[in-house]
């Protein structure tokens, strides 16, 4: 006789994950509204990180790869039925965690890039306006001169103030694309200087110089706090030595964590508490200026 193996478990769990959206539509449920709730912080995070990528479309692709997941450990650790079911909805869920947690790194990159940039673009802006251009035409030099990211978010500016955006409300909005208190500065600088006037090019190089300052106490805090990170990449990475060793010379251990449920149970608990013990000691930190 043919055996199947994990084949038919496999085959029902796909057949009721593929029934649950033909209920749905056939039910008239609106997963439209819901689909905006939950990629509405998605579509942020892609902003913040710049990927030309729709929040909706992102989404999907990380809920098909933790279902392609799912199916290839099932499929090589021959899980009953109840188990497989039970990990479809943990494999879906930490696909979506990952592509949150790669959004936000990126994002948080490109952010500390863009605030490295921004005394050069003030220094740069008071340097134009003190020889007699506008501000419009000092933001242009700006995007012409300076590389990215700061290039694509002045030349966004430009362009909302080319289809008639005024140019303090198109400078606002690319703060709230790129939060930072530097860039909050820059903004009300602007605001208050059109509202009432004033040199503005001494005013921008004030604040270069205060960006300059913030930058300079920053290292310094890295500096001191260093010793507390290198102790949470200790913390985060001695299981997975520790655990890569066992695997590699512990054959008796090794299928007992791997191919056991209660093995398995183990295993997401360690991965939640090792999670928790480095989020707490980042927390701890991370100090702001």
């Amino acid at each position: 006789m043919v055996d199947y193996g994990p084949i038919v478990p496999i085959a029902i769990g796909l057949s009721v994950a593929g029934s649950i959206p033909l209920i749905a539509y056939a039910s008239g449920f609106d997963i439209g509204k819901y689909e905006k709730k939950y990629t509405s912080g998605f579509a942020r995070e892609i902003v913040k990180a710049d990927l030309p990528i729709q929040a909706q479309d992102f989404a999907l692709g990380l809920v098909v790869t933790g279902a392609i997941l799912w199916l290839v450990v099932i499929v090589l650790l021959h899980q009953s039925f109840l188990t497989a079911l039970l990990a479809l909805p943990a494999f879906v869920g930490l696909s979506l965690v990952a592509g949150t947690v790669y959004l936000r790194v990126r994002g948080h990159l490109r952010l500390r890039k863009f605030g490295d940039q921004l005394e050069l673009v003030l220094r740069t802006l008071s340097g134009a306006l003190r020889v007699g251009v506008s501000l419009r035409q000092a933001l242009v030099l700006v995007a012409d001169e300076i590389p990215d990211p700061a290039r694509r978010e002045f030349r966004r500016v430009i362009g909302r103030t080319n289809i008639g955006i005024p140019l303090v409300d198109a400078i606002e909005e690319m703060a709230k694309t790129n939060p930072g208190n530097d860039l909050m500065l820059f903004v009300r600088c602007i605001r208050v200087q059109q509202q009432t006037g004033g040199d503005l090019s001494g005013v921008l190089e004030t604040l270069a110089a205060t960006i300059r300052d913030r930058r300079r106490v920053r290292r310094k805090m890295s500096a001191l706090t260093s010793q507390g990170r290198f102790g949470a990449l200790i913390i985060g990475g001695l299981p997975l030595i520790v655990g890569g060793f066992v695997v590699g010379t512990q054959p008796d251990m090794r299928d007992a964590m791997l191919f056991t449920s209660v093995g398995l149970g183990c295993l997401a608990g360690v991965v939640v508490l090792e999670g928790l013990a480095v989020f707490t000691l980042n927390k701890i930190l991370q100090l702001d200026v």
